[in-house]
């Protein structure tokens, strides 16, 4: 019998037994790592998410801050001190499933830091979708660092965010509408600068052509159907830069101190300042007292509410009021008196005078508005002040057909009777120079000497009682040559006139007469109620409707005004529902068909007229149009090439955004 050994079999059993335990091992290693991972990355997990929660939370802190504080710039009240704004962080956390406690970059609870950096002197780019246009521009950053309380994991996430504040000066835009901006222009024209509506936009013919960004707050429609009003164009306009116009962008505001930008509110920066920036006061010389042109002018120029004329202005004629304006006068380096804010503001004497030798001249009765009489001695004559004035200002009277349209009757066969405040600007470029007693040239040279620049910014406001039948006005003649390279800006609450050429001949050329050529023209801008262009060929003894005009003029200059906006509700046979548009922003009184009327400056309409209020009629009423040659000025696009009135406008931008 042989008999075998099972040594053989035992040890195969013992090595499957060890492969089995190691494998065993192996696969509790792995158990373990696994769930070693799991428990980590659930834990990871967590945190992370606890991490993106307290990021959001942080972010609503700056929101909060960010949104008060924009609300503020935009309404002109932004507390220059960014701390005040560093407990503004969210407090009622009720309805959130996580609390949290903010901190500032010093770990301060209850407070999150707030960084205002410094306004940019010069200006600045501005991003997308305004690109091309510049801006003085302050960053704040705002950073906030959020702690969740009672959680397992209280993971903190801080969030900063960098958000600029922006000053746009006005006059950079070739067309400014805080109103619905309407354009369906019969001419061909070019339009070769910035566009911008803060309401809705319409263009609706294809004689124009953009050349450059075109954005709308509201809706951009292009197109034959005006969609404010009942008026139809002849197609669509032409968009030479892709993807014009842009609608949906944010709003640019115009700050009114103590309300808002609505069109309505905005026509104040152009009447008296309210008690609150009273002419003179020490808050009349803030930024926000200077957004009335008042407390901004350099010379205010009044006259009395009894300042009408029928003939000759002399003597019926009022007196004229001139105050030169400087804050300087109110220091401690002039007056010793702190107080005496008054002091800024300067009665400027009489330049022009009539007088008769009494022996000759009896006194005329109903003659009330004389300068009461004096003794002048000459040569041991006696002599009577009949008058006393100022060179550069007299009272005119003319006729306005829009204005007194009255169903195409007038009043008297004559349009609305005009009693403007007349400024002789080549009389005014003499005055400023004079140095001699009773001269402007003394305060002209006070003013650069305080200010850093001559006198240019001048604001007039006329007193006659608006009616029926009058009509206020301020009414700029012989202003082919300004006074100085500073430049000239006029402003006036009432309708603005002006008479011929204006600001053409500053160099030893002339920009009479050609589009686009600012060569010689110097800053200049005009803000009014509304503004009319009179030809050279104008008679103020004219009375009848649209006289023939034998002129093409040209004005150089901004122009700030109002209009009569579109209306719908408007029926009546004789007058149009349509507010004009764009190209009769300009007003015309007269046939200037064959003629053309130049004009290099920036279109800015901000509110409804309220003086001027008669709607716009179609040609061949009260005027025929001129061929329509306007253009940008180029000179705006640089700091130095602003008119001396340049409002500035407010939006805000987003910059970085960063979370740790």
């Amino acid at each position: 019998m042989k008999i075998s050994s099972n040594r053989a079999q035992k040890k195969k059993d013992a090595y499957i037994l060890v492969v089995t335990l190691a494998f065993l091992v192996v696969l509790l290693i792995v158990l373990g790592s696994t769930m070693g991972w799991m428990v980590s990355n659930s834990t990871m997990t967590a945190r992370n998410n606890q991490f993106v929660s307290s990021g959001y939370a942080a972010e609503s802190a700056t929101e909060k801050v960010l949104g008060q504080m924009e609300s503020d710039w935009l309404a002109d009240t932004l507390n220059s001190n960014g701390s005040s704004y560093a407990t503004l962080i969210p407090t009622n956390m009720t309805d959130w499933p996580v609390h949290y406690v903010f901190s500032d970059t010093n770990g301060v609870t209850n407070q999150i830091s707030v960084n205002m950096g410094q306004k940019s002197a010069t200006w600045q780019p501005l991003p997308s979708p305004y690109s091309g246009l510049k801006a003085y521009v302050q960053p704040v950053t705002v950073t906030a660092t959020a702690t969740p309380t009672g959680q397992r994991y209280n993971v903190a996430a801080t969030v900063s965010q960098v958000f600029d504040i922006s000053s746009v000066p006005i006059f950079q835009f070739l067309i400014f509408y805080n109103m619905n901006l309407e354009f369906c222009a019969a001419d061909t024209m070019n339009i070769n600068g910035p566009v911008f509506s803060n309401e809705g936009l319409w263009t609706g013919a294809p004689t124009i052509t953009f050349n450059s960004t075109v954005w709308a707050v509201q809706s951009a429609v292009n197109g034959s159907s005006d969609p404010f009003v009942s008026y139809t164009g002849n197609g669509a306009s032409k968009y030479s830069i892709r993807g014009q116009p842009v609608s949906g962008v944010n709003h640019i505001t115009m700050p009114i101190a103590g309300t808002n930008d609505n069109p309505s509110a905005v026509e104040a920066i152009l009447q008296w300042p309210p008690s609150s920036y009273a002419l003179g006061s020490s808050a009349a010389y803030t930024t926000d007292g200077e957004t009335y042109m008042p407390n901004w002018a350099d010379l205010i120029i009044s006259n009395s509410a009894s300042g009408m004329m029928t003939t000759n202005p002399y003597p019926i004629g009022t007196n004229f009021f001139v105050y030169y304006q400087d804050q300087y006068y109110q220091s401690t380096a002039y007056n010793n008196n702190t107080n005496n804010w008054a002091s800024a503001i300067i009665w400027m004497t009489n330049d022009f005078y009539i007088v008769s030798n009494v022996t000759k001249h009896a006194m005329v009765a109903g003659f009330t508005n004389y300068v009461p009489s004096c003794n002048w001695t000459n040569s041991g004559t006696n002599f009577v002040v009949w008058y006393a004035g100022y060179s550069f200002l007299t009272n005119v009277l003319f006729y306005d057909w829009r204005e007194g349209w009255n169903g195409g009757n007038g009043y008297g066969g004559k349009g609305k009777s005009v009693y403007a405040v007349q400024f002789d600007v080549s009389k005014f470029n003499i005055w400023q120079t004079n140095t001699a007693v009773n001269g402007g040239g003394i305060f002209n040279n006070l003013c650069n000497s305080h200010n850093s620049h001559p006198i240019g910014k001048v604001y007039i406001w006329n007193s006659v009682p608006l009616t029926v039948t009058n009509l206020p006005a301020v009414r700029i003649v012989n202003g082919s040559k300004l006074p100085d390279s500073y430049g000239l800006s006029i402003a006036t609450a009432q309708p603005l006139y002006v008479w011929g050429n204006f600001n053409t001949t500053e160099g030893g050329a002339s920009d009479a007469a050609t589009l686009g050529d600012v060569a010689d023209s110097w800053p200049a801008s005009f803000l009014a109620d509304a503004i009319t262009v009179l030809s050279s060929s104008w008679s103020d003894t004219t009375t009848s409707k649209a006289p023939n005009s034998s002129s093409s003029d040209t004005v150089n200059a901004a122009c700030l005004e109002g209009i009569v906006p579109s209306n719908s509700s408007v029926t009546s046979t004789d007058n149009a529902n349509y507010s004009g548009g764009v190209e009769n922003f300009l007003r015309l009184l007269e046939n200037w068909s064959g003629n053309d009327v130049y004009y290099n400056g920036s279109i800015v309409v901000m509110f409804p007229s309220q003086y001027a209020t008669n709607r716009w009629l179609q040609t061949g009423n009260y005027y025929d149009a001129a061929t329509r040659e306007w253009s940008f000025d180029t000179n705006f696009e640089t700091e130095a090439g602003l008119p001396p009135f340049t409002p500035q406008m407010k939006t805000t931008f987003r910059s970085t955004w960063t979370a740790n």
